[in-house]
């Protein structure tokens, strides 16, 4: 059986952040016939003016709210019949974790869990995730490893070691996501971004 997903409508979370807006700048224009819905509470890190390009576009669609906002984002999956996830939304930066830990708990552990549990709901059907009509996209960080060893790189073995509320929140939702694709089926990708490096 393939499993090769077609994403038919996405929910983009963190859209107006920097990687997320580049993502959806992207997309958008290329992929005409699916729709994405960005869900973002404009923090500090988001900017709807990056998003200029794409506000009016017939695909694309944006709400502002919370991830981690239960109510907020059951009501969207319910009206949009989301087959797609890419969650971008995060609270980032290690200096800013340090001053205020809690906040990147709520958007990087509870909102993740949120998404997820959402998803969960919204997918299973007699029991089951279908993981070709299905697919959520975690976009994690390669702070989750800690510090840089005398390999000067890390991989897919490398031990999770965080070392600040940033990437102790960043690890937890890691596990979240790993124990939702175990215990339910949940069709994941994860991925481990160094710096990123592009417009905006």
């Amino acid at each position: 059986m393939s499993t090769h997903h077609s994403p038919r409508i996405v929910l983009v979370t963190g859209g107006a952040g920097f990687i997320g807006a580049n993502f959806l700048l992207r997309m958008v224009p290329r992929y005409p016939d699916v729709q994405f819905v960005n869900l973002d509470a404009l923090t500090y890190a988001g900017n709807p003016m990056t998003l200029q390009p794409i506000e009016n576009a017939d695909n694309y669609t944006f709400v502002h709210g919370d991830s981690a906002d239960g109510a907020l984002v059951q009501r969207r999956f319910d009206k949009h019949d989301f087959t797609t996830v890419a969650h971008f939304a995060a609270e980032s930066h290690v200096d800013r974790s340090i001053l205020d830990p809690l906040a990147f708990v709520r958007t990087n552990v509870v909102g993740t869990a949120t998404l997820l549990d959402a998803a969960r709901r919204a997918w299973t059907t007699e029991g089951a995730i279908d993981p070709v009509a299905f697919r959520c996209y975690h976009i994690s960080t390669d702070e989750v490893f800690g510090t840089l060893g005398d390999t000067g790189a890390f991989d897919e073995t490398t031990p999770y070691d965080p070392h600040s509320p940033y990437s102790a929140s960043k690890a937890g939702s890691y596990h979240l996501v790993r124990a939702y694709a175990d215990t339910y089926g949940l069709p994941v990708v994860i991925s481990n971004c160094s710096n990123n490096y592009g417009p905006f």
